[in-house]
């Protein structure tokens, strides 16, 4: 099954620390052709993490959160 492309403006949430919520800022491709996404942790405002894409989109690591819209 093919993982949902990481997109910018997605949010997460850690397995390990589901407190924390994480934006995807900035998509790059390094010099090996392997996808990475910046994160900015939403909750404290000063944290920002470098993750391929792989480790954003494993089950195992992060959770997608859906944004909510107002109705």
């Amino acid at each position: 099954m093919a993982r949902k492309p990481i997109e910018l403006g997605q949010r997460f949430r850690g397995v390990e620390n589901p407190r924390s919520l994480w934006e995807v800022e900035f998509l790059y491709t390094d010099g090996h052709g392997v996808p990475h996404a910046r994160l900015r942790n939403l909750t404290t405002r000063v944290d920002s993490r470098t993750y391929s894409c792989d480790v954003i989109a494993d089950p195992r690591r992060f959770r997608q959160v859906e944004l909510e819209t107002a109705e």
